[in-house]
């Protein structure tokens, strides 16, 4: 992978100074034949939900990079359970679904399933899940709001997060 950083995500531009700033990253990238880079500018608004999306793995990475302690990835599933499943169990439909994946566990017995009986997952277990739990992604614009404004107070205690006003997000 490249060594882009935050160039690796789409970048909002929305006054002078933002676009110089942009002209002179790029200014110090090294390229070669070997060595491209591809460039796209255009003149669409992006989504909102797109932006917040984009803003969340900004942070996500920002975390990992300065922590050294957890993946993007890992930093992302804690961030899923820690304030996106609260957030979403308001919802009957993914409360159920939660409550089906955290409070029964099926059990092999000669090689076939056979009994379901309770077992709540290890923390590490639901992390895990995180990986394959829709949660953000299920969000509507103000619980993702909600759930940025979360990760915010408590990991921009510790790290410094990209700011969403430099990418033109009020959150």
């Amino acid at each position: 992978m490249s060594d882009l950083g935050l160039l690796r995500y789409p970048v909002r531009i929305i006054n002078d100074h933002q676009r110089d700033e942009l002209a002179k990253t790029i200014r110090g990238i090294e390229t070669s034949r070997n060595k491209p880079i591809l460039v796209t500018i255009t003149d669409k608004q992006e989504k909102r939900s797109h932006a917040i999306n984009r803003l969340a793995h900004m942070w996500y990475s920002d975390c990992a990079e300065q922590g050294r302690e957890y993946t993007q990835g890992q930093v992302k599933c804690m961030a899923k359970l820690k304030w996106g499943v609260p957030i979403m169990r308001k919802h009957e439909k993914f409360n159920t679904r939660w409550m089906d994946l955290t409070q029964y566990k099926e059990i092999e017995q000669n090689d076939e399933t056979v009994l379901i009986t309770p077992a709540f997952p290890t923390y590490e277990d639901q992390v895990e899940l995180m990986e394959y739990l829709p949660v953000t992604s299920l969000m509507t614009n103000p619980e993702m709001s909600e759930f940025m404004h979360q990760f915010q107070a408590m990991m921009g205690v510790r790290y410094q997060l990209t700011d969403p006003r430099l990418q033109g997000i009020e959150l």
